[in-house]
Order: C-alpha cells, then sequence, then structure tokens
C-alpha cells in the first residue's frame, strides 16, 4: 500500500499510520527550523530536546562508546579488556579474604540449612526415647568427653571435625554430609532435655557466645569441600575453563587458616567466657 504526504499542507493525503506519522511530524519541525539563527541572533550550541534535534542534524552519528576502565590499549591503537589476574585482588589481604568468602558463602549457606535441618531430627529421637550416645556405644554423655575438659581439647576436637568435613571430598562429599547431619542431630538431642530443665534461655546462653564463631568455621570446612566437588562437576561440563587457578588455591588456604583460627579463639570463649556467663547468670557450670 503506498502512502502519499502532501509536502503543501504538511498533512496525510492518504490512510498514514501512526508510526509514518510521527516520522513526517518529527521532519517537519526539522525542516521548520532555518539553519542559521535569526538575524541579530548568536549561533547556539544544539538544542537539548526530546527527539535528540537541534541546530546541528548529527544525532544519529553512533556515539562514541565510553571508556572501560579496565581496557588497555593495545600495541595497534584499539583498546581490549584483559581478564584480571588469577591473583587479583593480593591474597594476603582483606579484599583476597572477601573474595574467598564470596567464593563459598554458598556453599557455607548450603551446609548451615543441612545442619539446622538435622537439629529436629535430634529432637525427634530424644522425643521418641531413643537411647543414641547407647547406640554410639557410651553410657551417658558425659563418657564421650574426659573429666577435665580444657581448651586445648576444645580446640584439637573442633580441628579434627574441620579438616574431616573438608577431607569428605575424598569420599564425594559423603562424609561431610554425614557430619553435619550428625551434628545437627547431636545438639538436637543433647539440647532437649536442657531446654526442658533449665530453659532456652539457658541453652541460647550455653551456645551463643562461642557459637557465633565456631559453626560458621565448621561450616566454612565443609563448603570448601563442597565447593571442590562443586568445581570438578563444572569442569567437567565445560562450565570452567580451570580447574582450581592459583589464586583460588591460595585464597581457600587462607580461608582455612581464619577458620582454624576462628576455631582457636572459639575454644578459649566456650571454656572461660561461656562458663563464667552461666555461673554469673544461672549459678551452675557451663557449657
Amino acid at each position: 500500500m503506498v502512502r502519499a504526504f502532501d509536502g503543501r499542507d504538511k498533512t496525510p493525503s492518504g490512510p498514514v499510520d501512526g508510526r509514518f506519522f510521527r516520522v513526517a511530524a518529527v521532519v517537519q519541525r526539522m525542516t521548520d527550523r532555518p539553519d542559521d539563527p535569526p538575524a541579530g541572533e548568536q549561533p547556539t550550541e544544539p538544542a537539548d530536546t526530546d527527539d535528540g534535534v537541534g541546530w546541528s542534524f548529527d544525532s544519529d552519528e553512533p556515539e562514541t562508546p565510553s571508556a572501560d576502565p579496565d581496557a588497555t590499549a593495545g600495541a595497534d591503537g584499539t583498546t581490549e579488556t584483559e581478564p584480571p589476574g588469577h591473583d587479583d585482588p593480593p591474597t594476603l589481604s582483606v579484599a583476597g579474604l572477601a573474595l574467598a568468602w564470596r567464593e563459598h558463602r554458598r556453599y557455607v549457606a548450603f551446609s548451615a540449612v543441612l545442619f539446622l535441618l538435622s537439629i529436629p531430627l535430634g529432637v525427634a529421637l530424644q522425643e521418641a526415647g531413643f537411647d543414641l550416645f547407647g547406640a554410639m556405644g557410651f553410657d551417658s554423655p558425659s563418657a564421650m568427653f574426659p573429666d577435665d575438659i580444657t581448651a586445648v581439647f576444645i580446640f584439637l576436637n573442633n580441628t579434627r571435625a574441620f579438616f574431616v568435613f573438608v577431607l569428605g571430598t575424598l569420599t564425594g562429599g559423603i562424609l561431610t554430609t554425614i557430619g553435619l547431619v550428625f551434628n545437627g542431630v547431636l545438639v538436637g538431642y543433647v539440647v532437649t532435655p536442657v531446654a526442658a530443665q533449665e530453659g532456652y534461655g539457658f541453652v541460647l546462653l550455653a551456645l551463643l557466645p562461642h557459637g557465633v564463631l565456631e559453626l560458621p568455621a565448621l561450616f566454612v570446612g565443609a563448603a570448601i569441600a563442597y565447593r571442590f566437588l562443586g568445581n570438578i562437576v563444572l569442569y567437567v561440563f565445560d562450565r570452567r575453563e580451570h580447574f582450581y587457578t592459583r589464586g583460588e588455591v591460595k585464597r581457600t588456604g587462607m580461608l582455612v587458616a581464619v577458620s582454624v583460627a576462628a576455631l582457636a579463639v572459639a575454644a578459649a570463649v566456650e571454656m572461660h567466657v561461656t562458663t563464667w556467663l552461666l555461673e554469673q547468670v544461672y549459678g551452675g557450670a557451663g557449657a
């Protein structure tokens, strides 16, 4: 269908669709503006109008692309973006630790959810009258620990659990998952009678002061194993170019060191701070 336009009265003389009419209106406004400013007036800069039309009708020219802060000039004058180095940011830095956390945080969240979902199972076993410690070969919960518990014992016990989680990679994550589930069940099983006797305030005070360091550190150990397995899957299916870069290995090592340090602090807090708080508030023994 031919659509005619009469230039004398600037009105459509035939059936014109909306798009053609808008284009014609823009052309009309452009042609109505003189190429030179009125007599006695100075030239002005291109007008900032909604349709992008001003004194110089070059709004259709492609804009110069903005400079990329990560781009570097090549030998021929062109710019090309270089991928960040594997060791950037510096590994032994706060930025490096933050990057290590971002690389593992999804797996930390998965480990935490797995642990938390196992606690109700321990509560259910306690409510059902199941003898969990007897099934493990102990006469009582106290039989699992020495008579004289020290911060060093707590630290070594938690550090052993941490590296069991990490080395669970060798079992395809099975040992890591079993460890998380078992510890969640154990917490639920032990907390239930204590909460019934002393109240949930006692339980929170007995767990939170050191737990805010101890549990995240253990979850990081599990996260390292799960991310390692995840990288294997991604590499096999060509979703990763490298299985592990040198920077990732260094950052993971730093994450291990920080987690072990957190476990050391948590052990000291549990032995001294948590015990002191329980004695002050409840007048009894510590955790």
